[in-house]
């Protein structure tokens, strides 16, 4: 026969494991919903990616994708970085609301890092958040944006070929 004790000390036990199983299936649970919230909210943004790449590549003559950049001003457009089936490096532009594919050589105008480079040594930049190219008033740019010393937030367009400035925003 058991004492009350013993049967007290089996009772926790039990109890003890299934707080453990519990705990367990709880976190499962919140890490399901998590991923499946993050997967829901980033697949407009794949699906768009996946549309774009393959646009250039149909259209455009794009061999190989290396990254892709979206732009947002008074309209938005993707951009498909890469290389064509001569082997040069180009970005085809796509815009969202259809239209005509814009591709330009790499080779023809600023680099990611030029623009970069070029925004940082002409203003106080403390982060660069991004830089993606677009087109603007139907011209190619560069948008680099960023955070200055003061910690606001400036946008820059550079004209992909000159360099020159077409547009600052400053201190937002």
């Amino acid at each position: 026969m058991q004492s009350r004790r013993d049967v007290q000390r089996q009772r926790s036990r039990i109890s003890g494991k299934k707080l453990v199983v519990r705990t367990l299936m709880f976190l499962l649970v919140v890490i399901l919903v998590t991923w499946g919230t993050f997967a829901l909210a980033t697949q407009p943004m794949r699906s768009a990616q996946h549309q774009a790449i393959r646009l250039a590549k149909r259209y455009a003559g794009l061999k190989t994708a290396n990254g892709f950049y979206t732009y947002n001003r008074d309209h938005t457009y993707y951009t498909v970085s890469g290389e064509n089936r001569q082997g040069q490096a180009v970005l085809v532009i796509v815009p969202q609301k259809g239209g005509k594919l814009r591709v330009v050589k790499q080779s023809n105008g600023l680099t990611k890092q030029e623009a970069i480079a070029k925004v940082r040594s002409e203003n106080k930049v403390k982060k660069v958040l991004r830089a993606a190219p677009g087109v603007f008033n139907d011209h190619v740019v560069w948008e680099v944006s960023y955070r200055n010393a003061n910690g606001s937030l400036c946008y820059d367009l550079l004209n992909f070929t000159s360099g020159k400035y077409v547009q600052r925003i400053n201190n937002l």
